[in-house]
């Protein structure tokens, strides 16, 4: 299910969640309780609205999360795979700064064996020979850095003159 098709439902649901308890209170619960039109309205309105609102809360949770509402991620896990001296595979998107050159910065991989961003992250002395799987991250080269998403920060691995060497 795509993103717009999410949002789409999201919002189909919301609007049912509206329509649904303000008519069925206007029309025939309230009637025997409160029988001013115009304060019946209000009241089967209100009462739409806030069932409303909890909708628009799931509705955004739905919608925003990758896969759709079925608490999967939509597919086959992505492999993330550092295999290079110093290298750093992220298979989520990166908030902050990588650094595979020398300077006593942390980089932004976790330990092996360690999750990132819902996937598993193996590191191995040696490339793994074969094509990767599709949706697969391999970083396999020295200070090699493969970001599967977006990244938010710099990248820096040492390799130009300018980063040099940072002790």
């Amino acid at each position: 299910m795509t993103g717009g098709t999410r949002w789409l439902l999201a919002g189909a649901v919301a609007m049912v969640a509206f329509i649904v308890p303000t008519v069925l209170c206007g029309i025939w619960l309230l009637p025997a309780v409160v029988p001013d039109a115009a304060a019946r309205w209000s009241v089967a309105s209100a009462l739409g609205a806030a069932v409303a609102a909890v909708s628009v809360l799931w509705g955004q949770g739905f919608a925003a999360r990758p896969g759709g509402g079925s608490g999967t991620a939509g597919g086959p896990a992505r492999s993330v795979q550092a295999s290079g001296t110093r290298a750093v595979a992220v298979g989520g998107t990166v908030r902050g700064n990588i650094s595979t050159g020398d300077g006593g910065v942390p980089s932004a991989s976790p330990p092996a064996g360690r999750q990132t961003q819902g996937a598993p992250v193996t590191a191995s002395p040696e490339p793994d020979s074969g094509a990767a799987p599709l949706g697969s991250v391999t970083a396999s080269g020295e200070r090699s850095v493969v970001v599967g998403d977006a990244v938010a920060g710099d990248i820096t691995t040492g390799d130009r003159p300018s980063e040099g060497d940072r002790r």
